[in-house]
C-alpha cells in the first residue's frame, strides 16, 4: 500500500520547510555578517589604543572568515541539507505543536509506508483527518528558534557602527580595513595623532641628561597637550606641547633601555642606547707657505691648544682625528669632507687672525657636548736669531793669528746664510791705534761662512778671521756675526760684537813687553803686602792669650785675616793673567 498525501497537506508542510530554509538561511548570513563586522570593529578599537599585533589582527580576521566559510556551510548543513523530507518538517513542527506533529509525523510514514496488513481506508481516514486539521494552520511561527530578527539588529548595528567610521573617520576606517583584511603586512597604524619618524634605536650620550624632541607632523589631526613617555623602574615622564613639539627630559643613563612613548591615540616603542661622546685624538694644521719661502713640502704641525699661530699670507687646513667613525663634519656650519675617522678642510687664505669651529657628528648621530672653538693667529715672519761664540777670549792679537768662531742661528722657517762681519773702531783705545797721520785706513768688511736651505730651521758652523788672509791691516775691530732668511729685503740679525785689536810683530812685541813690566811691578807689590803680612802675623804669635783677648788685638787680628784674603786673590788673579801672557 502507497498512498498520496493530500495536496493541502504537502504544500502546509512545504511552505513550513522552505520557512525555515529561508529564515535559517538568513539568520546564518546575518551572523556571517556580525562576525566579519565585530572583527574589523574590533581591530578598529584596538588601532585607536595600541598598535595591535599582526598575530591579533591574523586570529580576529581568521575569527571572521571562520563564520563565513566553517559557520555558515554548517549551519546550512543543519538547516537545509538535514531538512529536506516531509518527515523532516513533521519533527520541526513537533517542536512548538508536539501532538499535532506527532500525528503528523505519523500521516507521513503511514503516506510511505508497504506494509499491506493495514486497513487502506482507516490509513485515508487518518490522513484526511490530519489535513483537516492542519487547513486553518499557520505554521510561519512554527519555526524553530528564530533569531534572525536578533541578528539583524545586532549585525545591523555593527554594520552602522562601521558605516559610522567610513563617513566620520574615513582615514582611520580605510587604515583599519587594510590592515584587518592583510594582517600579515606591515602596514602602518593610522592615528590621529602623527609625529615626524622616530628611529627604533637612538643613542644618547652615557651618563647626561638627555631632551628628546617629539616633533607633531603638520599634518596631524589632533595635537595632545602633553606626551608620555615610561622608562624600566622609573615614574611616567611627561612634556607639554610647545611650538609644535614636546620636549622629553631624560636623565642620565648608562646602560640600554626600552622607551615606551603616548601621545593621544599614538604608541611608539624604541631603544635608547646610552654611548660616550665622539672625542678628539689629533689636531693638525697643514700649511702651504708662501712662494718666497721656496718651501717644496706642505708642513704639518700639532697643535696643542685652541690658538693655532699661522705665518701671514700662508694656506691653511685642518686636520682632526676624532676616536670613532664620523657621519659628518662641519666647519664654520659648511660640511666638511670625512675620511671614516678624519675631518679635512680644504685649505683657505691665512691674512688676519680668524676665529673658527669646528663640530663633527658619528656614525650614530653623536656630536661633542661643544663645538671645538679654534683660533688661526695671524703671525710675521721674525727675523733669524744667531749667537757667536769665542773659544779663547784674547783681545790683542798677532795679525797672522786666526780667530775662530762658533756660529749657531735659528729661524721660525728656513736660514739662508750666515757670516761674519767687521770694522774698524772710529776711536780706537787699544795697542793698535797709532795716532797720527800714518794711522792705517779704516777696513770693513764680511764673509760668508755657510749656507742654508729654505727649510732648514737651525744652522751651525764654525767661522774664521785672519787678519792677514782678509787683507785687514793692524787697528782695533769690531767683529760680529751675521744671519738671514728669506724673507726679500730684510735687514741682517747680529750678534753681539767683539772688539779684538790686530797688532803687528813689532807692536805686538812693544805690547807684550808693557803688559809684562806691569805685571811685574803688579808682583812686586803683591810681595811686598805679603812680607808686610808675615811680619805683622809674627808679632801677633809673640802675643800671650790675655793679650790677644783684648779688644784691640781681636779687632787687629780681624783685619789681619782680611788682608790676607785679599792679598790671595790679588796673586790668584796675578797668576791667571800671567798665564795668560
Amino acid at each position: 500500500m502507497n498512498l498520496s498525501l493530500p495536496p493541502l497537506l504537502q504544500s502546509k508542510l512545504s511552505a513550513f520547510l522552505r520557512r525555515v530554509w529561508l529564515l535559517k538561511l538568513l539568520e546564518g548570513t546575518l551572523r556571517v555578517l556580525a562576525a566579519l563586522a565585530l572583527s574589523y570593529l574590533l581591530v578598529l578599537g584596538c588601532d585607536r589604543l595600541l598598535e595591535t599585533p599582526p598575530a591579533l589582527r591574523t586570529l580576529l580576521l581568521a575569527a571572521g572568515a571562520a563564520a563565513l566559510l566553517i559557520g555558515l556551510p554548517l549551519h546550512a548543513y543543519r538547516w537545509i541539507w538535514k531538512q529536506r523530507s516531509l518527515e523532516d518538517a513533521a519533527k520541526l513542527l513537533r517542536r512548538s505543536f508536539p501532538k499535532l506533529g506527532d500525528q503528523l509525523l505519523g500521516i507521513v510514514e503511514l503516506a510511505k509506508s508497504s506494509d499491506a496488513s493495514r486497513s487502506e481506508r482507516l490509513v485515508e481516514a487518518a490522513i484526511a483527518q490530519a489535513a483537516e486539521a492542519v487547513k486553518d494552520r499557520d505554521f510561519s511561527q512554527a519555526v524553530p528558534n528564530p533569531s534572525h530578527r536578533f541578528w539583524a539588529g545586532f549585525s545591523g548595528s555593527l554594520l552602522a557602527f562601521a558605516l559610522l567610521a567610513f563617513l566620520l573617520i574615513p582615514d582611520a576606517a580605510q587604515n583599519a580595513l587594510a590592515r584587518w583584511l592583510r594582517p600579515w603586512d606591515p602596514i602602518e597604524r593610522y592615528t590621529f595623532t602623527k609625529i615626524q619618524p622616530l628611529p627604533p634605536q637612538l643613542v644618547i650620550p652615557a651618563s647626561e641628561p638627555f631632551t628628546l624632541p617629539v616633533l607633531l607632523d603638520p599634518l596631524t589631526r589632533f595635537a595632545p597637550a602633553s606626551s608620555t613617555a615610561h622608562l624600566p623602574k622609573l615614574p611616567p615622564l611627561s612634556a607639554p606641547l610647545s611650538s609644535g613639539s614636546y620636549q622629553l627630559s631624560i636623565p642620565p643613563q648608562k646602560d640600554d633601555l626600552p622607551l615606551r612613548l603616548r601621545l593621544g591615540d599614538f604608541r611608539h616603542s624604541l631603544t635608547l642606547l646610552p654611548r660616550p661622546r665622539p672625542e678628539l685624538t689629533e689636531l693638525s694644521v697643514h700649511l702651504q707657505l708662501p712662494a718666497y719661502l721656496r718651501y717644496q713640502t706642505e708642513p704639518r704641525i700639532p697643535v696643542r691648544s685652541n690658538s693655532i699661530p699661522v705665518l701671514k699670507g700662508s694656506k691653511a687646513a685642518l686636520e682632526a682625528k676624532i676616536n670613532r667613525p664620523l657621519a659628518a663634519a662641519f666647519f664654520d656650519n659648511t660640511p666638511q669632507h670625512v675620511e671614516a675617522q678624519r675631518i679635512l678642510t680644504p685649505f683657505t687664505p691665512v691674512d688676519q687672525t680668524q676665529s673658527h669651529h669646528l663640530s663633527w657628528k658619528d656614525s650614530d648621530g653623536l656630536s661633542p657636548k661643544d663645538p671645538l672653538l679654534l683660533r688661526i693667529q695671524a703671525i710675521e715672519d721674525e727675523p733669524p736669531r744667531i749667537s757667536a761664540r769665542r773659544e779663547a777670549l784674547e783681545t790683542v792679537i798677532l795679525e797672522s793669528e786666526v780667530l775662530r768662531f762658533e756660529l749657531s742661528s735659528s729661524d721660525d722657517f728656513g736660514v739662508q746664510r750666515v757670516g761674519l762681519e767687521w770694522k774698524a773702531l772710529p776711536n780706537p783705545n787699544g795697542p793698535a791705534s797709532p795716532q797720527g797721520p800714518d794711522s792705517p785706513p779704516q777696513s770693513v768688511g764680511e764673509k760668508i761662512s755657510a749656507a742654508g736651505a729654505p727649510e732648514k730651521t737651525e744652522l751651525s758652523s764654525v767661522a774664521t778671521f785672519c787678519a792677514t788672509r782678509e787683507g785687514v791691516p793692524p787697528q782695533s775691530l769690531e767683529i760680529r756675526a751675521w744671519s738671514e732668511d728669506y724673507l726679500p729685503n730684510r735687514k741682517r740679525t747680529y750678534s753681539a760684537p767683539f772688539v779684538v785689536h790686530i797688532l803687528s810683530k813689532n807692536d805686538h812685541a812693544l805690547w807684550l813687553t808693557e803688559q809684562l813690566s806691569k805685571w811685574l811691578g803688579a808682583a812686586r807689590e803683591s810681595y811686598d803686602r805679603e812680607q808686610q803680612l808675615h811680619q805683622t802675623n809674627h808679632e801677633l804669635r809673640q802675643l800671650s792669650p790675655e793679650e790677644l783677648d783684648r779688644p784691640e788685638n781681636r779687632r787687629r787680628v780681624s783685619q789681619q785675616a782680611a788682608a790676607e784674603n785679599s792679598n790671595a786673590a790679588r796673586l790668584n788673579s796675578l797668576t791667571q793673567s800671567g798665564r795668560r801672557l
